[in-house]
C-alpha cells in the first residue's frame, strides 16, 4: 500500500519527471534543489487501496503555497494537468502522506482546538508584565527545521509586543514547537523546542535576555494544556501524524492553500 505522484516538467504531463513514493512509510519528503521552480504539472495516484495526499510548495522547505492532490477517496488518481499561471514554475519542495482508511480515522483541526485554550493561557501568564500578544496565534506545520532537521512539529507563532519604560516599543515572538506520539495506546503532546525572536535595536539583546526566560518557562503549562486536550482520545490509537494547510476534502480532487493554514491532526486507530 502506498501513496506515489509524479511531477513534470511541462503542462499536461509531458518533459522531465520526477517522481515520490511513499512505499509503507507514512511519509515521502523532496527537495528539488537543480530542478526547483521548474515544473508545471502534477499526478498522484493510490495504490492497492490507499488514501492519501501529495503537496507541491513553492518553498524549498515545505512551506509557502502549495497544489495539493487527494487520493484514495472519490478518487483513486488525481491530477493537476497544469497548475495555472498562479503557480506555475515555482515548486520547490514537496510532500506525499500515506493516509490509513477513513473508518481508521481520526481528524482533528488544531487551531481551532489550540487557538482558544493557548490565548487564555498565555495572556493569564502575560498579565503585569510587558510582554503582550499582537494577534491570535498561527499555527502550521513546521517540517524539519534548521534547530531540529531529523523532526517535525505542529508550531503554534505567536507575534508579541514588548512595552519598554521610556523607549520604543520592540516587537518580538515566540514559537513552541509541539510533537506527537503514541504512548501506551494514546496521544501524547508535548512542547519540544521554544524559539524566541526580538527586532534588531540598540538594546535588542537586553530586551531578548528578559523575555526569553519567562517565554521558554511556559512550555510546561503549554504541554499540561495540550495532554489535556489529547485526552479526548480514547486509549485504543495506533498511530499520529499530520498534514499541512486545511483539512483536505476527499471527495474532491485536489485544492490549493497555504501551508500555515492550519494543522490536521490524525490519529489512526487500532
Amino acid at each position: 500500500m502506498s501513496i506515489v505522484a509524479t511531477l513534470w516538467e511541462n503542462a499536461n504531463f509531458d518533459g522531465f519527471a520526477l517522481t515520490s513514493n511513499t512505499g509503507w512509510g507514512r511519509y515521502y519528503w523532496y527537495k528539488y534543489g537543480a530542478h526547483n521552480d521548474f515544473f508545471s504539472s502534477m499526478r498522484a495516484w493510490a495504490n492497492d487501496g490507499s488514501r492519501g495526499n501529495a503537496y507541491a510548495f513553492d518553498n524549498i522547505d515545505f512551506t509557502g503555497r502549495f497544489a495539493a492532490l487527494n487520493v484514495g477517496g472519490r478518487y483513486s488518481s488525481a491530477w493537476w494537468s497544469y497548475f495555472g499561471d498562479d503557480f506555475n514554475d515555482v515548486v520547490s519542495s514537496s510532500l506525499v502522506v500515506r493516509r490509513e482508511p477513513q473508518n481508521k480515522e481520526i481528524e482533528v483541526a488544531l487551531r481551532s482546538l489550540v487557538t482558544a485554550q493557548f490565548t487564555s493561557l498565555f495572556d493569564q501568564k502575560a498579565a503585569g508584565t510587558p510582554i503582550s500578544r499582537t494577534a491570535d496565534p498561527k499555527v502550521y506545520m513546521n517540517y524539519h527545521p534548521s534547530f531540529a532537521p531529523n523532526n517535525y512539529f505542529a508550531t503554534i507563532h505567536q507575534d508579541l509586543n514588548v512595552s519598554i519604560p521610556y523607549w520604543p516599543d520592540y516587537s518580538a515572538s515566540v514559537e513552541y514547537h509541539v510533537q506527537f506520539n503514541i504512548s501506551n495506546g494514546s496521544v501524547q503532546g508535548w512542547v519540544a523546542w521554544v524559539s524566541v525572536w526580538v527586532e534588531s535595536g540598540l538594546i535588542s539583546g537586553t530586551v531578548f535576555n528578559n523575555i526569553q526566560p519567562p517565554l521558554f518557562n511556559a512550555y510546561s503549562d503549554i504541554t499540561a494544556a495540550i495532554s489535556s486536550a489529547m485526552a479526548l482520545f480514547s486509549d485504543s490509537n495506533a498511530d499520529v501524524y499530520l498534514l499541512p494547510g486545511a483539512r483536505p476534502d476527499m471527495n474532491q480532487a485536489g485544492f490549493k492553500g497555504n501551508y500555515d493554514d492550519d494543522v490536521i491532526l490524525f490519529v489512526g486507530k487500532a
